[in-house]
This record gives structure tokens, sequence and C-alpha cells, in this order.
């Protein structure tokens, strides 16, 4: 069994995963560097789908308030608030 909380998560592989599964992509064709609404084609109503999903398999809670734009330009981006929240908590 794989702690979720310890340092040796792979935070990027886990978000990846999720945004895979919601544009029904393989994994592999995702990078950090994909642009969310560019590449991805999602809007707003995506966005919040998609913080839902994370909430739900990461096992983690978001604060809206502490969301900034630059968050979903790019999966990295959305990664590195996602990394923030599990080491805050």
């Amino acid at each position: 069994m794989t702690d979720r909380t310890t340092e040796h998560r792979d935070i990027t592989a886990e978000v990846i995963a999720t945004v895979a599964g919601m544009v029904q992509r393989d994994p592999a064709e995702l990078s950090p560097e994909t642009r969310f609404f560019d590449d991805l084609y999602f809007d707003s109503t995506n966005v919040l789908e998609l913080l839902m999903q994370l909430e739900t398999d990461l096992g983690v809670e978001f604060d809206p308030e502490l969301l900034e734009p630059s968050d979903f330009e790019k999966v990295g981006g959305l990664v590195d608030y996602v990394r923030r929240v599990i080491e805050g908590a």
C-alpha cells in the first residue's frame, strides 16, 4: 500500500492521469507543457469538473480563493498548485 502523502508521490503523473481520463486521451500524449485551453479545448466548466475529479482522485480539497488563472495555463501550472496544496496539508 502506498502512502499518498509521502514525498515519493508522483503528483505530475497523477494529475496527468486525471486530465487524460477527462479528455479520453493516453496520458503519454500529455505533458506539463500541455495547455488546457489551446491544446485540450477546456472551458470554465471543464476546469471545475477537473478540480472536483482531482479532489476525489488525490484525496485533497482545493481552496478556490487560492487559485490563480496561471494555474490553468498549462498542466504543469496545475501540478505546481496541487503540490502546494498537498505540501501545505
